[in-house]
């Protein structure tokens, strides 16, 4: 089994993760408070544990529990940091991990709390967004407002996932791929994520389609397709590249 080279890769397996309490029959769900080691990104607010982080390509479907959590927390410590337990940072994150696992149904070891388990923060180099105009809320529903500096529509994590999982992390407009060019380390898994449909026009809730609905784009491709209003299709953008190429 093949541990994580990025960050980037051990996010998209967080984002997998979200979904357990759905998937019942998961090797995941099943075991879940099996779990000791839970890590926390702070910029897409989601927990998962170590061993399903630390290896590469995870999801619900795959995951079969096997491998050591000495070698997942091992990579994973390139990137993330142990909250002292007596500190706030701790209780807020405590109260968040057992909400997070009372709303579908289950609970956190003890062993998290008072043994050799534990709860993990990504280290202050790490906790800005890779993805600033993407929020992030448990479920595939979206389209729901939520006030932050200004209105932003929530993008769901597990859909995004999906859909890089379908298309793999390439530029649909451009072709870009930021590992071919920025190396494992920070390119990996790396890409944005576009609403053929923009939410803004939708303006209520609504299931995402993952496959149909979104498709992966590089920054600068991004940028373009929201130069109009309501946005351009990635194939439209990519038929004014050819021309002008």
């Amino acid at each position: 089994m093949l541990l994580v080279e990025s960050l980037n890769e051990a996010s998209i397996n967080a984002q997998a993760f979200s979904g357990v309490g759905e998937s019942t029959k998961s090797v995941a769900n099943i075991n879940f408070n099996r779990f000791f080691h839970w890590y926390y990104f702070s910029n897409i607010g989601l927990f998962a544990p170590s061993k399903f982080l630390g290896y590469k390509s995870t999801n619900l479907e795959n995951y079969l529990g096997e491998g050591t959590g000495t070698d997942t927390q091992r990579v994973l410590s390139k990137w993330f940091v142990k909250v002292d337990p007596k500190s706030e940072k701790h209780k807020e994150l405590k109260e968040k991990l057992e909400a997070f696992a009372a709303n579908i149904g289950k609970s956190i070891s003890t062993k998290t709390f008072q043994g050799t388990g534990g709860i993990y923060l990504l280290a202050d180099e790490y906790s800005g967004s890779d993805y600033p105009d993407e929020l992030s809320k448990q479920g595939i529903k979206e389209g729901a407002l939520r006030q932050v500096t200004v209105n932003a529509y929530e993008r769901s994590p597990r859909a995004r996932a999906e859909c890089i999982e379908h298309y793999g992390a390439k530029c649909w407009v451009c072709e870009f791929e930021f590992e071919g060019v920025y190396g494992k380390e920070l390119g990996a898994g790396f890409i944005h994520v576009h609403h053929i449909v923009d939410l803004a026009q939708i303006g209520e809730e609504y299931e995402v389609n993952p496959i149909k609905d979104l498709r992966p784009v590089c920054p600068n491709c991004h940028s373009m397709l929201h130069k109009r209003k309501p946005a351009m299709h990635p194939d439209e953008l990519r038929k004014i590249i050819n021309t002008n190429t």
